[in-house]
């Protein structure tokens, strides 16, 4: 198959294709490496790729696998795979070795999804934008100046670029979201205990943490869903599946909602204008669509982020230690990022206590919201108060490191996600639209725990009736009309790469 005609194809249809004969894993997987080998050096969204293993993945894939010869990036953190080492992003961890398959990367592999290779993503995933020093920043296809986000940034950009139909993300206070958001894609954050996050932990930021993918339809989340939901061996924290198939659910005859619409952020402020008038530009489009549409407030409680990060912390610091104990040596100078550094330090500094409290003020929130939307179906919200943000314009890896002016940055820029994890309940951000310079805004729908099939349905029909899927960014756009410029494939050179990064 030629460039085009892969980067046009999602995941559900190329799964289909091979199980029709129609075409072949290999073929796919060529497709893909060569969409990546064009596209990356423009973009900086994938940090390993292998061809050869993919390759032969590939050749020996049962073509009656679920999702057969699906082109698969997972991102370099959160899970492990067997063949690649598991970075994080982190100059510390550069020589770390591989550990066996996480639990949800040998269900990707029983589904026949090709794994290609990984993602960037920041240091420990720790950052609303994807630019970390080992690396450096994944810029966004939609506008090369402009953050993909994070910290599921590369797998956005990738997906959004036409690498890959679907590429894994993980999210802790929005880092599938929040991309999903700036790179103009499908992103979700599933219920609590949908997904499995072992083996090598039960739980991740007490519960907060989540696995799953961004993709540009919804029906291949729903798809990959179907594939990875349900308990692992031991998993002390769990949901079940509510439907048979969340792929088949999708033609389910639409559902008239309740919708509670928040334009504010948690505390209260505004966000930016073109977010806010296209926010109710949303609102108008689920009236017209039959729903009914309330404006409402978040509860003061939803406003507990400083007490939270207690739980990404952790994680840092967890990750850290178990480094050190490897290698019987802690971070030289310049080995972790300055964000990181002062996130080691914070957790050091508290207390069992400290935890406990954080968790007490999780569970105070999640009653708050759980009463304040009790009568409503689903909860909208922008997925960002502002548009995608100039590279270098939220991180801080410097020696004068202020954590205060960090936080105001970073949660001043994405204030709405990381609520939804702390009550576990599904939220994605949708790219209904592309504001006046072309840059994607996303709207968030969260719906009720373990709810996931009905978030996903109402998500569908809105794609359906916007038509977001096929739009493609300057640089899809271009490498498409390079591939009919040339007869259907492009030489694997820097003149292209330059013409692509114009």
């Amino acid at each position: 198959m030629n460039l085009a005609q892969y980067m046009a194809s999602d995941a559900v249809a190329l799964a289909g294709h091979v199980r029709s004969g129609e075409l072949s894993p290999v073929e796919i997987a060529e497709a893909a490496i060569e969409a990546i080998e064009l596209l990356n050096p423009a973009i900086n969204a994938v940090t390993l790729i292998d061809a050869e293993r993919a390759l032969a993945a590939a050749a020996n894939c049962d073509a009656k696998a679920a999702l057969a010869g699906v082109p698969f990036l997972v991102k370099d953190t959160g899970v492990h795979v067997r063949e690649w080492p598991t970075t994080h992003a982190s100059l510390y961890f550069r020589d770390a070795a591989p550990k066996p398959d996480s639990e949800i990367v040998w269900r990707w592999r029983t589904a026949g999804l090709t794994l290609l290779g990984k993602t960037n993503t920041p240091e420990f995933a720790n950052d609303f934008v994807t630019e970390p020093v080992v690396h450096g920043p994944t810029l966004n296809p939609w506008d090369l100046s402009v953050t993909a986000g994070g910290s599921s940034g590369g797998a956005a950009a990738a997906v959004a670029s036409g690498m890959v139909p679907v590429a894994h993300g993980s999210d802790i206070g929005g880092s599938i979201r929040v991309p999903a958001a700036c790179c103009g894609v499908f992103g979700m954050k599933p219920s609590r205990g949908l997904n499995p996050v072992g083996p090598y932990r039960d739980q991740v930021g007490a519960g907060l943490f989540v696995e799953n993918v961004l993709s540009r339809t919804v029906r291949d989340t729903a798809a990959m869903l179907d594939i990875t939901v349900g308990p692992e061996p031991g998993a002390p924290c769990f949901v079940s599946r509510t439907v048979p198939s969340y792929l088949d659910w999708l033609s389910s005859p639409p559902e008239r909602m309740r919708i509670a619409c928040v334009a504010h952020r948690p505390d209260g402020a505004p966000v930016a204008a073109e977010i806010e008038e296209k926010f109710r530009q949303a609102m108008a489009l689920l009236e017209e669509m039959g729903h009914e549409v309330i404006e409402a407030r978040f509860p003061p409680e939803a406003d507990g982020g400083a007490e939270w990060s207690i739980f990404w912390m952790s994680e840092v610091a967890l990750l850290v230690d178990e480094r050190a104990n490897d290698i019987g040596r802690m971070p030289l100078p310049g080995e972790i990022e300055a964000l990181s550094l002062h996130a080691l330090d914070r957790f050091r500094r508290s207390s069992a206590a400290d935890y406990l409290k954080a968790q007490a003020r999780q569970h105070r929130a999640s009653l708050a919201m759980a009463r304040t939307f009790d009568g409503f179906d689903l909860i909208m919200t922008p997925a960002t108060a502002d548009l995608p943000r100039l590279i270098g314009a939220v991180r801080g890896d410097d020696a004068a490191f202020d954590y205060a002016a960090w936080v105001d940055r970073a949660y001043g820029f994405a204030p709405f996600t990381e609520i939804f994890n702390v009550t576990g309940q599904p939220a994605a951000s949708l790219p209904l639209f592309l504001s006046e310079g072309g840059l994607p805004i996303g709207i968030q729908l969260a719906g009720r725990p373990n709810e996931d099939h009905r978030l996903l349905g109402i998500s569908y029909a809105l794609e359906q009736a916007t038509g977001w899927s096929k739009r493609r960014p300057p640089v899809q756009a271009r490498l498409a009309a390079l591939v009919i410029e040339l007869g259907g494939t492009c030489p694997r050179n820097g003149a292209i790469t330059a013409r692509l990064a114009e």
